[in-house]
């Protein structure tokens, strides 16, 4: 298992910044949140960068550029349902995905992540999901003949293992994988530990995170969740793939400001689970 974290934690330090402390504080590898318009984007957004520069960036670092982690979804409607195929883009999400596909591809990136996202009550779920999966396979196909994988995330209709996994296999691609985000899951009824075993083989990434009895971030290990438990499973079921740590610091400002104290101690404890010992040991 590799441990990455999220500049969702560091909104205010640049790529470089952000990169430079990951490899310091022991991680493998950096997520970055990333958004096409500028008016949202990070200090640390590679989108605002040429990607010769974010390739350096992480050379430099000697650390791997992991994943862009986008906003990118395909559930929107077409209005009017029949003159708006006319006059409407009808592949929502496919335009986006491609842009991060092609700046992933040529600043080293592996993977850009997606979401599915929120199918309408006010139609017929089947009509939907083909919507989502066509747009999705689409979506997928602008990896080709790159070395970028998009990894879908649970969230929004499809919150467990379960419902990404039927996603996943609806659309069929070689070049669609799962990000599989257990707070998501909980959030959705979902025991994690159950819900990574029906994903496993789909898995990249899983994203991790605490919070405390209120639902509200807190530092990693001093939580709700049995994570120490959930990070045995992973290394018992041969997990290779990355944990990336969320600390989402960019939506909720009220979180503490001393970002490398917050990923420090989370890097600590999460090679502590990996290592088999409790925290702090």
């Amino acid at each position: 298992m590799k441990i990455a974290f999220s500049t969702l934690a560091c909104p205010q330090w640049t790529l470089a910044e952000a990169a430079e402390h990951a490899s310091a504080m022991g991680y493998l590898g950096l997520e970055m949140r990333s958004f096409l318009s500028p008016m949202e984007r990070m200090a640390s957004d590679p989108m605002s960068m040429e990607p010769a520069e974010v390739d350096s960036i992480f050379d430099d670092a000697g650390i791997a550029p992991v994943c862009l982690a986008t906003s990118v979804k395909f559930d929107k409607m077409v209005e009017p349902p029949l003159i708006g195929r006319i006059f409407v883009n009808e592949e929502a999400g496919v335009s986006d995905a491609k842009r991060f596909v092609d700046h992933a591809d040529r600043a080293g990136v592996k993977f850009v992540r997606v979401y599915g996202c929120d199918l309408p009550a006010v139609e017929p779920r089947s009509w939907s999901m083909r919507r989502v999966t066509e747009r999705l396979k689409l979506a997928a196909q602008t990896c080709r003949n790159t070395d970028v994988r998009l990894l879908l995330e649970n969230a929004g209709s499809f919150p467990r293992a379960s419902d990404l996994r039927t996603l996943i296999e609806t659309v069929d691609s070689q070049w669609l994988g799962a990000s599989y985000n257990i707070t998501a899951a909980v959030q959705g009824g979902e025991c994690p530990m159950e819900g990574f075993k029906a994903i496993a083989d789909y898995a990249r990434i899983v994203r991790i995170g605490d919070i405390d009895a209120d639902g509200e971030p807190v530092p990693l290990g001093t939580g709700e969740f049995p994570l120490a438990k959930f990070v045995a499973l992973l290394g018992e079921m041969g997990y290779k793939g990355w944990i990336v740590y969320e600390y989402p610091k960019l939506w909720k400002p009220e979180l503490s400001d001393d970002a490398r104290s917050v990923l420090t101690h989370a890097a600590e404890t999460l090679y502590s689970w990996i290592k088999g010992e409790p925290a702090g040991v």
